[in-house]
């Protein structure tokens, strides 16, 4: 079994229930998954996973400060390599249905890849249906992480429901994928 840590930060409560999302579907798919707020997270946890997703809003196109925080948390495990060739895969939200998400996702990319990690996007079509389902999924069409928007800027609006529909299989993509280099080393 894979261990997944899901690292986010929601500052109104929808990236959270997205990160819920995404740790629903890689659980579905027999990953032991860890949800943590990026102002509480277990390093310990995050050097023995096998795959860590990040997550949060993207705020004038790019990861809000407190997410920055915690990714210069993580120098010691930057100059001790203690994530290279984990598997990493992120996801981001926002109001807007473009909102600069790419810009987000590739600071987050970014910072994988300078930590050694082995990146996972999403690979299926945008607003495709999902096979024997009516639920069309990747809405807001990324490729290389999740995308969502939340319909309004309050904290009582809801997610549509094809983006968490989207986010439970990018969880499940993030621990197939996992699995399947787990058995490859």
């Amino acid at each position: 079994m894979s261990k997944i840590a899901i690292v986010f930060f929601s500052a109104a409560g929808s990236t959270e229930k997205i990160a819920q999302a995404v740790a629903e579907g890689a659980g579905n798919f027999g990953a032991e998954v860890r949800l943590m707020p990026c102002n509480q997270v277990d390093m310990g946890y995050l050097d023995a996973a096998d795959a860590i997703i990040f997550g949060c809003p993207t705020y004038m196109g790019s990861v809000p400060a407190e997410y920055k925080l915690f990714m210069d948390a993580t120098s010691e495990a930057w100059s001790a390599r203690k994530w290279c060739d984990k598997v990493a895969a992120g996801f981001t939200n926002s109001a807007a249905l473009s909102g600069d998400k790419l810009g987000t996702l590739i600071q987050l990319a970014l910072f994988a890849f300078q930590q050694g990690m082995v990146w996972v996007g999403l690979d299926i079509m945008a607003g495709k249906t999902e096979s024997g389902g009516a639920v069309p999924l990747n809405r807001v069409g990324g490729w290389l992480g999740l995308m969502t928007q939340i319909n309004g800027v309050t904290t009582d609006e809801k997610l549509v429901e094809c983006d968490l529909a989207t986010a439970e299989y990018f969880g499940k993509r993030v621990a197939d994928f996992t699995q399947r280099l787990m058995k490859k080393r």
